[in-house]
C-alpha cells in the first residue's frame, strides 16, 4: 500500500472579515498541518512528530480529511477581483 496525504484542520478558533468587527462572523475551520500515512492514525502520528508546535496550543479537536495535494498546490480562486470570481494557479509557491 502506498501512503496517503491527509491535511488536519480544527474548528477552534475564530476568523473577522474585516478589521472594522468587533465580534467574529466567518465560521471556519483553521489549517494546521498535514500528514502521510497508510491510514488516518498513520497520519496524525505524522502530522503530530512533524508539527509538535500545535501540542502548546489551545486547539483541541482536530479533523482528519484526506487530499490529493497540499493547499499550495492548489487552485487559488479570488472572490473580488472585478465583477467576477476568477481563478488563478499557483506555481510561485514551492514546497
Amino acid at each position: 500500500m502506498r501512503k496517503r496525504l491527509f491535511m488536519f484542520v480544527t474548528p477552534d478558533g475564530v476568523t473577522y472579515s474585516s478589521p472594522n468587527e468587533m465580534y467574529p462572523d466567518v465560521e471556519n475551520l483553521q489549517v494546521l498541518g498535514f500528514g502521510e500515512g497508510l491510514n488516518e492514525e498513520e497520519a496524525f502520528e505524522d502530522f503530530i512528530k512533524n508539527n509538535r508546535w500545535v501540542l502548546e496550543t489551545q486547539f483541541n479537536e482536530v479533523i482528519c480529511i484526506e487530499v490529493k495535494s497540499k493547499i499550495y498546490q492548489g487552485k487559488r480562486f479570488y472572490l473580488n477581483n472585478g465583477s467576477s470570481a476568477s481563478s488563478t494557479s499557483n506555481p510561485s509557491f514551492q514546497s
